[in-house]
């Protein structure tokens, strides 16, 4: 392999790394945050009850899934006091579980339910039954977590009676963080590689002049074996991600360690009865899409190096953009779609451009170089010549719709411009567009600078020599490197999103808590 190939692709990753470390940093107490939070109970946590209850009654914020949402209540031996018969009533968003004849005593109940957005949650509090006693002066505490990532949120505090109703998450989130991460650049590397042979490299290498016939074909042939090359690569990360997102999403639904979570019956009941395997299904599909597309391209590329493969380009893009419609199964936009018509479709269209753009970049930064080496520098001044506008094409129409749905999941998501510096969602989200600020800013210089020179560098013609054509390549290559570095940052921010309290859920707390106050406080 070429030695300053494999050097500019260590440059590329090393500052890519570096960024993320930071934002891993910055991030990483914000990573734990409740999702479907547990607004109210009946019986009340901590209440001294003069009469048994017959049921308890559990009100959350987000509609949760029958398959897997539980609760259980056990006397102070631990015995279990309920009939085991917990159903979803108003809309799915309460549950409840009916109770036997219950004596005098304190009772646990301890619940775990899995949202719509495919987030656990779980908890406990007690309540007492018996004329005239007090309610335990113990605090109720969430069930015990196996990670750091869990965070409690307690609802309103203020007052004697008001309740606290202890909530955590179970699983690593920062773990289901990274693997997001993971699968979004192997997602956005597959898009990015198909688009961007068939929208900018072969176009271009085709268009491009001082280029003879067989240099044309070389150069398409080295592309397409590069992209073909990253492309399996991604291929594998996206199976090796989606495999361990399958075994973090059971070990949090079942709150089971790593290894018990590999259990083939515990996998095989996330896969069936649940929406997250809904999603991992549909992605399972188009990855086997996408390893037939790949097959057949490579057996072709490696033996009709100068045959025209279009077809199977675009049953590969494709087959992304079916991928792509898989992560908005779940996370906040599943929650959105029922208030706001467009949030899936927003979504994935946000994923998809931006895969365009990010993973497009990949390409710039990491396949045409090596693709370009066996030319001369003015030859492959004149490839770039044309690459730079046919991907400024790609990539302006790309950021405007990033922009646009960007816009309007924030308006889905954040109430207030102060939630956007308030709360950890609205911090995330301002740091994800302070990325951009950069990338767009580079876009540009490639747009407005780097490509009029080029122009003028081709216009003199042989009057040059071939010292300003590569060093006008090398402007580039690094311009587009810090760029597509700034991506994978922007990445990880938006696999931490994923996994953030929405800032509208923030506001949501305070005017519950501010209810609250009012009440204990007339």
């Amino acid at each position: 392999m070429n030695p300053l190939f494999v050097k500019r692709v260590c440059s590329v990753w090393k500052l890519a790394g570096c960024l993320t470390l930071a934002l891993t940093f910055f991030l990483c107490a914000s990573v734990a945050s409740a999702h479907a939070r547990l607004e109210r109970s009946e019986p009340k946590a901590n209440a001294a009850l003069k009469q048994a209850p017959k049921t308890v009654e559990l009100w959350f914020s987000e509609e949760l899934e029958a398959s897997m949402s539980t609760v259980a209540v056990t006397d102070q031996a631990g015995r279990r006091v309920d009939k085991n018969n917990a159903t979803l009533a108003e809309g799915d968003k309460k549950l409840q579980i009916e109770l036997e004849e219950l004596e005098s005593g304190t009772y646990t109940v301890d619940w775990k339910v899995l949202s719509t957005d495919q987030h656990t949650m779980k908890g406990q509090f007690t309540f007492t039954v018996a004329p005239g006693v007090a309610p335990p002066t113990q605090q109720p505490s969430a069930a015990p977590t196996q990670t750091a990532a869990s965070a409690a949120q307690i609802a309103p505090t203020q007052g004697p009676a008001a309740p606290r109703l202890s909530t955590q998450e179970s699983g690593s989130t920062l773990g289901m963080s990274l693997v997001r991460w993971l699968q979004y650049m192997a997602m956005m590397l597959l898009l990015g590689g198909f688009a961007f042979y068939l929208f900018v490299f072969a176009p271009a290498v085709r268009r491009a002049r001082g280029l003879s016939e067989t240099e044309r074909a070389a150069t398409l042939s080295a592309g397409a074996r590069r992209i073909i090359l990253f492309a399996w690569l991604g291929l594998a990360a996206l199976v090796i991600v989606s495999l361990a997102a399958l075994v973090l999403q059971a070990a949090a639904v079942f709150d089971k360690g790593l290894g018990d979570a590999l259990s083939p019956a515990l996998l095989q009941q996330v896969i069936t009865r649940t929406g997250f395997g809904s999603y991992w299904r549909l992605q399972a599909w188009a990855t086997a899409a996408l390893l037939l597309s790949l097959f057949f391209l490579s057996r072709r590329v490696r033996r009709e190096a100068a045959a025209d493969q279009r077809a199977l380009w675009w049953v590969g893009l494709a087959a992304c953009a079916v991928l792509f419609v898989a992560p908005t199964l779940t996370g906040h936009a599943a929650v959105a779609a029922k208030e706001f018509y467009f949030a899936r479709v927003a979504d994935w269209l946000h994923l998809f451009t931006g895969g365009l753009w990010v993973g497009g970049l990949f390409h710039l930064a990491l396949t045409m170089p090596a693709a370009l080496s066996g030319l001369s520098a003015r030859a492959r001044l004149y490839v770039l010549h044309c690459v730079i506008p046919l991907f400024t094409r790609i990539s302006v129409a790309s950021t405007v719709l990033v922009l646009l749905t960007g816009v309007y999941n924030s308006w889905m998501h954040v109430d207030r411009f102060q939630e956007l510096w308030g709360t950890p969602y609205g911090e995330a989200l301002l740091l994800k567009i302070l990325l951009v600020i950069p990338m767009l800013a580079l876009g540009g210089l490639n747009t407005f600078v780097i490509h009029p020179r080029a122009s003028r560098i081709i216009e003199q013609e042989e009057s040059s020599t071939d010292t300003l054509p590569a060093t006008l390549s090398r402007s580039f290559n690094r311009s587009v490197g810090v760029e597509a570095a700034l991506g994978v940052a922007v990445l990880f921010v938006a696999s931490v999103l994923v996994f953030l309290q929405p800032a509208r859920e923030h506001a949501m707390d305070d005017s519950a808590r501010a209810a609250s106050s009012s009440v204990a406080h007339p």
